[in-house]
């Protein structure tokens, strides 16, 4: 009787040692205060989509090849990329530099990363700067060379070949240390607002076979990064979830993903159309 309630002593006590310890660090380590709050704000964030009969809408079939001449804007900004989906042999990154700053990234992702980093200025006092972005597939087979596949993408397989990934960090603060700054938190906690997503969240490398870097942000535009970012899903999940020929409905904006040579496309102020890199390709239209 004795010996089993001092076992019971025993474990209350570590129980309350291994508790008082978490709290200790917690209360010293603000990177991982900031992650704790993340993840019990999926308890409560939500962005769901609403599917829209096809009749509903004023639809206007076009030819792929005619898609730019018919006023629709063509990007690469939800190519998805990775082991399974490689880039092409013949792809080419729509590459320019960044305010002279000697930055490269994709064309379609600079307005939006204008207003990131001023927003991280405004918001935190800090600066945000571009550590990586683009690359050729010739430097990325030097990075696996150097790195190895643990933290290396094989060329091909690496977003950073197609401009719209950025590692970013701020002055003292780079890698997962990103998070211990209040740029870095401000990135994870808001760039879905901007247009960016943390590519590689916690606890979704059986997802994305990139264990999490939340410096690693990539550009997806409007609305979907809101979206990703609030229902805390990868770029894998909110592709495949995306079904082939629907039309779905957020926030004033028509989303729809679609196959074959001609796509129909939603009447709207601003019509955006990328290839998804899975052989289809994903329309946004602004209402």
């Amino acid at each position: 009787m004795f010996k089993r309630k001092k076992l019971f002593c025993r474990a209350a006590l570590i129980l309350l040692l291994l508790v008082v310890a978490a709290a200790v660090v917690l209360a010293l380590r603000s990177d991982l205060r900031f992650i704790v709050k993340q993840q019990l704000s999926r308890l409560t964030e939500s962005a769901k989509l609403s599917e829209v009969r096809e009749d509903s809408l004023d639809l206007e079939s076009i030819d792929i090849s005619d898609l730019e001449q018919r006023g629709c804007i063509v990007n690469q900004s939800l190519m998805i990329v990775n082991t399974d989906n490689p880039l092409p042999g013949n792809f080419s990154a729509e590459i320019y530099e960044y305010k002279d700053s000697g930055a490269e990234f994709n064309r379609c992702a600079h307005k939006s990363f204008e207003s990131l980093s001023q927003a991280v200025k405004d918001e935190t006092g800090e600066n945000l700067y571009i550590m990586s972005s683009y690359r050729t597939a010739e430097e990325q087979d030097d990075i696996l060379s150097e790195k190895g596949s643990d933290t290396a993408m094989a060329a091909g397989s690496s977003e950073h070949q197609t401009g719209l990934a950025l590692d970013v960090y701020t002055d003292g603060y780079a890698g997962m240390g990103f998070l211990k700054s209040a740029a870095g938190q401000f990135v994870n906690s808001n760039c879905g607002e901007y247009g960016f997503i943390i590519r590689y969240p916690l606890f979704e490398k059986s997802v994305t076979q990139i264990d999490y870097e939340p410096w690693h942000i990539r550009y997806v535009g409007l609305p979907h990064s809101e979206i990703i970012s609030l229902e805390h899903e990868t770029l894998e999940e909110y592709i495949e979830s995306l079904e082939i020929g629907k039309f779905y409905e957020y926030d004033g904006y028509i989303i729809s993903r679609q196959q074959g040579e001609s796509l129909k496309i939603p009447q709207g102020s601003e019509k955006i159309v990328s290839m998804d890199n899975c052989g289809g390709w994903i329309i946004t239209v602004k209402e």
